[in-house]
């Protein structure tokens, strides 16, 4: 029986992304590259190598091996910190991201159905910490951690960021400190991204809007993640996890 539960932040507990919430906060230039580089990244993801010449400057540039996805996010990361310091944000405004973040439908019950529970998020400790309190919820978070000093602002990041593919070790870790099983973890994610912290035996639900459904789809079948595919148990076409907490509370009650 499903027990515990591990949870992706963006686009699964709630429908936004705290990355291009705090980007809206940056000044237009400063926002123009973030958005640049947000959209390289998403372009590439688990995308095959183009044909180049050598004579091509792109020739290693211009795609982003899955070997290399953790360097990538890496730097990701430590690009946005530099602008959001140069821009001057402070504690107060990723607290005000996470109140514009809405929650799907749900997400708190689901949360509050769990013994243990843990959010492991691309995305920034802090917003999914400030989110999960405003609505009672204690949780363990995994993200990337922001540094202010002592007026609020913003310094820096812990080097240990939480990657994409380190989703998996998170996920891992989840378990030994909680003593979970993966037979009584559901995980929870709406990206091939959230498929590196799914167990072959936990309950995988990847989270799909219908609007969405077919390009997600698309992305499993041409960009060779069958091995990916065959870890998941359920998809949840829907923008609300209520029928996701009807599922478990049924089951509970027949067991």
């Amino acid at each position: 029986m499903v027990r515990d539960g591990l949870f992706d932040f963006d686009g699964t507990l709630h429908a936004g992304n705290t990355w291009a919430a705090v980007s809206r906060r940056l000044p237009v230039a400063l926002r123009e590259k973030d958005a640049a580089i947000r959209t390289w990244y998403w372009n590439q993801l688990h995308t095959q190598a183009p044909r180049r010449s050598l004579d091509d400057p792109d020739w290693f540039h211009g795609h982003m091996p899955t070997l290399n996805q953790a360097v990538v996010d890496g730097a990701w990361v430590a690009n946005d910190v530099h602008w959001y310091m140069e821009a001057g944000l402070t504690r107060d405004d990723f607290e005000d991201v996470a109140k514009e973040l809405q929650a799907r439908p749900g997400s708190a019950d689901l949360l509050q159905l769990m013994r243990h529970r843990a959010v492991i998020t691309f995305g920034i400790e802090q917003v999914a910490q400030s989110w999960l309190r405003a609505r009672g919820i204690s949780a363990a978070v995994a993200g990337t951690r922001l540094m202010f000093d002592e007026e609020g602002r913003l310094t820096g990041h812990h080097p240990n960021i939480v990657a994409s593919p380190t989703k998996e070790y998170a996920a891992r870790r989840f378990r030994e400190l909680s003593g979970s099983t993966e037979p009584e973890t559901l995980v929870t994610g709406d990206s091939v991204v959230d498929v590196h912290m799914m167990g072959e035996d936990s309950f995988n639900v990847l989270v799909i809007p219908p609007s969405e459904l077919e390009k997600k789809l698309r992305d499993f079948r041409e960009n060779n993640l069958a091995p990916m595919w065959s870890r998941i148990t359920m998809i949840l076409a829907d923008n609300s996890l209520e029928p996701l907490v009807t599922l478990l509370q049924e089951a509970r009650q027949t067991t």
